[in-house]
């Protein structure tokens, strides 16, 4: 009896223990907001992405060369004028990088506010990519900057979203993970690490900008117009758990603005129409 007893109490303990860890098993999900390289046309945006998805499996907040455009780093707070994509250089708000930022900058064409996502499972929890979703949205009246992508939308991509199973150790890192970088995005993972979507605006292409003076001009006044949002927040989603991000933009004051405009010499006050940049899934 005493046997049968004992092996009674260690089958209820045994469910209890999996019960506990089916209750505690969750995804969590951690949104790194960064301004990345301009995707469309910036010859630095494929190895920044390398780095953020690095970066971030590492639990890093930077990675790659400081210095480089290719370097990632977590940034929330930003300059309206840091965050416009172009069809000249430019880099966080400077025009003819090459010269006032360096010469790596020279052929880069400008920033996209962009949210880098790790997802982790606990508990023994697996995913997918498949499932995953992102909304964004910007807090001026029009939710100028708001977009999204529904399930289904992202794959794995070397480089982009990397999908993590974890090894023999049944923990993330420790030299065993294996690495998923493509095939059907239902494969099911412990983690994914992204560098992110991400949205900005862009000066407005039918504008002349042939001296670097209206490319000054073009860049604020993407930056600056009424209305302009002051918050724009990424959140992803996995079934019920979610996680998210926010940019704080910091934007000129309207008489900081119109002394611009006088230095341009009037130009920005024509160039003040903008464009939805492309966004990056």
């Amino acid at each position: 009896m005493k046997n049968l007893l004992t092996g009674s109490a260690l089958a209820l303990a045994a469910a209890l223990t999996l019960g506990a860890s089916a209750a505690h098993a969750a995804i969590d999900i951690t949104v790194t907001p960064w301004l990345a390289p301009n995707a469309y046309g910036s010859p630095s945006f494929t190895p920044a992405a390398a780095n953020a998805v690095d970066a971030l499996y590492n639990g890093q907040t930077s990675g790659g060369a400081p210095g480089t455009p290719s370097y990632f780093q977590a940034q929330s707070n930003v300059l309206a004028s840091e965050t416009i994509v172009t069809d000249f250089a430019s880099w966080k708000g400077q025009v003819d990088p090459g010269v006032t930022v360096g010469p790596a900058f020279a052929n880069e064409y400008g920033n996209r506010m962009t949210f880098g996502v790790s997802i982790v499972g606990t508990g023994g929890t697996m995913f997918s990519i498949s499932e995953l979703s992102f909304n964004a949205v910007s807090n001026d009246a029009s939710d100028a900057l708001g977009f999204g992508f529904n399930a289904g939308d992202y794959d794995y991509s070397d480089g982009n979203y990397v999908g993590v199973l974890y090894g023999a150790d049944g923990v993330l890192g420790g030299g065993d993970d294996t690495f998923v970088t493509s095939g059907p995005n239902t494969q099911l993972v412990n983690a994914i690490f992204g560098r992110g979507s991400g949205n900005s605006f862009e000066n407005d292409p039918s504008d002349p900008v042939s001296t670097l003076a209206e490319q000054e001009a073009s860049l604020e006044a993407a930056a600056s117009f009424a209305g302009q949002p002051t918050q724009f927040t990424g959140t992803y989603r996995i079934g019920d758990f979610n996680g998210s991000g926010t940019f704080d933009i910091a934007v000129p004051e309207p008489a900081s603005w119109a002394l611009m405009i006088l230095g341009f010499g009037g130009v920005g006050a024509a160039l003040r129409r903008r464009h939805r940049a492309l966004v990056t899934a």
